[in-house]
Formats: C-alpha cells, sequence, structure tokens
C-alpha cells in the first residue's frame, strides 16, 4: 500500500466517514446527499422517501484517536462546526464521529463472504446547546449508547415525520 501524507490521511479519513455514513444509511433504506460546498458545517443530508419525506443534515467526523470514556466519548469539536450545529434550524442537524483504527490497513476488512468497516459511529443532536467562549474548539461528550446505527437511523427519522426534536 502506498505511503500517505498527513493531510492525504485526513481526507482518506473524511471519505471513510461518508462511506460509512453512507452504508449505515442504505441498510436502512435512506438515501444520502453530499452538497457541492460544506456550508453552516454540513457534510451531507440523510433523507427517506416516506410521508413528509423527513430530513436530516449531518457534520461527518473521522478520529483514530482513543476517545472512549466510561459512558461517553469526548470529542474535540472545532468551535465553527459547535457554533454551526447548536443554532436552530429547520431541518434537525447531528454530528456524526466514526471511531477507526490507528492503522490505515484495518479499516477495513474484506474476504469473499464479507466486508467489515471496523469500528463504530455515533450520533449526538446539539440543538440547543449554549454559546461558549472557546476560540478554537470545544470538547462534546457523546453517550456511547447513541450508536449511529440502522435501527437508530430509523428512529431518528421516525421522530423527524412526527415533528418531534432530535
Amino acid at each position: 500500500m502506498a505511503r500517505t501524507n498527513h493531510a492525504d490521511s485526513n481526507i482518506s479519513k473524511e471519505r471513510f466517514s461518508l462511506a460509512y455514513i453512507r452504508a449505515v444509511a442504505a441498510h436502512a433504506g435512506f438515501y444520502t446527499d453530499e452538497p457541492q460546498v460544506d456550508r453552516s458545517s454540513i457534510d451531507g443530508v440523510l433523507r427517506a422517501d416516506f410521508g413528509r419525506g423527513p430530513r436530516i443534515e449531518f457534520q461527518a467526523k473521522a478520529t483514530s484517536q482513543d476517545i472512549h470514556r466510561e459512558d461517553h466519548l469526548a470529542f474535540s469539536l472545532p468551535i465553527g462546526n459547535y457554533r454551526d450545529l447548536s443554532q436552530e434550524a429547520m431541518v434537525p442537524r447531528i454530528l456524526i464521529v466514526v471511531l477507526m483504527p490507528q492503522e490505515r490497513g484495518q479499516w477495513l476488512h474484506q474476504t469473499s463472504r464479507e466486508l467489515c468497516m471496523r469500528h463504530c459511529a455515533y450520533w449526538l443532536s446539539m440543538r440547543g446547546q449554549p454559546p461558549v467562549p472557546n476560540t478554537t474548539s470545544v470538547t462534546v461528550r457523546i453517550p456511547v449508547a447513541n450508536i449511529f446505527g440502522s435501527e437508530q437511523l430509523s428512529d431518528l427519522m421516525e421522530k423527524v415525520e412526527r415533528g418531534e426534536l432530535v
């Protein structure tokens, strides 16, 4: 495998995280759209084709750092993303953090019988979080119960369809 520099590695992590999110969405029967330009910290939109067509906008992040704590993940989020994701919006917004192995060769395992993407993704709604005085980043606490999986995404979409806050 060719060596990549740090910038290439970050781009690869970003692309992997988006592929992970698309795979979960497809498995749950939903669609993903990626805007041409990341505006207002929106990397993509999860959407359904039932009812009123619920949608959830998301910011995708990926990390291979050990951010696990006892009952949550402690993720350092750039302040601009924090501000964008915590403001009131017509369409619900969530942060999705994909945890990945340190070694690039371990991100994915493929055989003729399976394709395994490692490790896991978690989501967080920051709607209504208070402004903070920070200037560079904010450590957000993502409950370990907030796994970004097919069932959980279906539950989120149902909430959005019913007009409930996410």
